[in-house]
């Protein structure tokens, strides 16, 4: 599995070291994960969040028809989210997270053909043999993508980093990865993963996909789903001092252009929308990328390279739907759809009645109406499952987060900051969040890794 970004609890503080006041903004995944291992190191942590719940993306909402807590979107982890594990067991629900080992994959038909590890074997064997009977592919097919894992195995991680400005289409057509196994095999599992289309994707990070999850260690690939709300997990956040509702004014700075100071600018603290000024030792920027930029003047972002390519990252929408019908239509806990316009969906109650659905990349859906799309949604559904031809589709709820991700295109490294300043940036000023260099893309994982890393 990947290696944790910082030993649990050190946030790199030395032992007896004194932390004064860190104010963290932005209550995400990011956010969250940076106030509680500061708050592990010894630090006086404030964090401060504009909505009242916490989770940001990965959060929940009340419906305001129904009244229920819903999530923005289903949000799954992965054995090898070892930094998204380690939050869970400090925040004390881990226990909250339910295990599949088996992931079902499903033609536009309703045919189901699984994916599976054998117990006990070690990687990368433990899939073969699910990959020798895997019925979505021909015999021709599965040898072809055999061949090209057994390469991405060989690559290892320098392998991979060395492909960073290539894009995952090109490194699939000259293994002789064909339209239909990019279709059926790597489509259903990179787009969620990635949030981008398989073959516009950087080979990096679709690489390393497959490499983490698969080839690198028997619990990989196995897939954790929330037996709760999102929002459910972060109710008792091991932090001191954590404001919902509360809107930051300002970021407080001194020195530099603004402060017409020399030498680089420092972060002071914030100010509040209510007045109340909070002096800070640090302040941890734990927003997305767009709120980064808005914070810090452009004098001030001149002189820190942090700031340098954050407006050319390309922001990539995810669309989540909530369905509701008057039977029972899905068994299977979660499948992955090899044809759209659904992506994945999940099974939200006992009896298969509510179910949620994902469109990741879905940069074509942020205009449709909602009736046109869950008219496409209930169609969809009634050819995947036979209980669900007659079944009645009595509400749907869409949810289009318009700036998700960024994506992961070749090239993008290079625009992603540190979290730290380097030796002319903003002293005192830190970013965490999946934008940040994280080593990994942006999912749960990368967010609590730049959460771990600002601390």
């Amino acid at each position: 599995m990947s290696e944790a970004a910082s030993k649990p609890g050190s946030a790199g503080v030395r032992e007896g070291e004194r932390v004064g006041r860190v104010v963290v903004v932005g209550g995400g995944l990011a956010g969250m994960a940076c106030g509680v291992a500061l708050q592990e190191a010894g630090a006086r942590v404030t964090l401060i969040e504009a909505r009242q719940t916490l989770g940001g993306r990965a959060g929940s909402f009340e419906d305001v028809q129904s009244g229920e807590t819903l999530d923005n979107c289903q949000h799954v982890l992965l054995g090898c989210c070892t930094n998204l594990l380690d939050l869970y067991r400090r925040m004390g629900v881990a226990d909250k997270i339910r295990w599949e080992r088996t992931v079902h994959f499903m033609n536009e038909r309703g045919d189901c053909f699984d994916l599976w590890g054998a117990r006990g074997v070690p990687a990368p064997l433990h899939m073969g043999a699910a990959m020798a009977v895997f019925g979505a592919l021909t015999l021709g097919e599965r040898v072809k993508v055999a061949r090209a894992m057994m390469a991405m195995l060989r690559l290892g991680k320098e392998g991979r980093e060395a492909l960073e400005g290539i894009s995952f289409g090109q490194w699939l057509r000259e293994r002789g990865q064909t339209d239909a196994i990019v279709e059926k095999f790597y489509d259903p599992v990179l787009v969620s993963a990635l949030n981008e289309h398989s073959r516009l994707a950087s080979a990096k990070y679709a690489i390393q996909v497959f490499q983490d999850a698969m080839l690198a260690h028997e619990q990989g690939y196995v897939m954790g789903l929330p037996a709760c709300p999102l929002g459910e997990l972060y109710k008792r956040l091991p932090v001191a001092d954590v404001r919902l509702g509360t809107r930051v004014e300002e970021i407080l700075f001194a020195g530099g252009a603004a402060g017409g100071g020399a030498g680089p600018a420092r972060a002071l603290g914030v100010k509040l929308r209510d007045g109340t000024r909070l002096d800070a030792e640090a302040v941890v920027l734990a927003t997305n990328h767009h709120a980064v930029q808005r914070w810090v003047s452009a004098e001030l972002q001149a002189g820190d390279a942090r700031f340098a390519g954050l407006a050319r990252l390309e922001s990539v929408p995810i669309l989540g739907v909530h369905l509701w019908f008057d039977r029972p239509v899905m068994a299977e806990p979660a499948v992955a759809l090899i044809k759209g316009p659904l992506q994945w969906l999940f099974r939200k109650d006992e009896q298969g009645q509510v179910l949620h659905g994902v469109i990741s990349a879905a940069r074509e859906w942020a205009d449709i109406p909602k009736e046109e799309a869950l008219r496409q949604f209930e169609v969809q559904i009634r050819g995947l499952f036979s209980r669900a031809r007659e079944a009645k589709l009595d509400r749907g709820v869409i949810v289009i987060e318009k700036r998700a991700t960024f994506a992961p295109l070749p090239g993008t490294d290079v625009l992603r900051p540190m979290q730290g300043p380097g030796p002319d940036g903003i002293r005192g000023l830190y970013l965490a969040g999946d934008y940040t260099k994280t080593g990994w893309p942006a999912t749960m994982e990368g967010a609590v890794r730049g959460g771990y890393l600002a601390a």
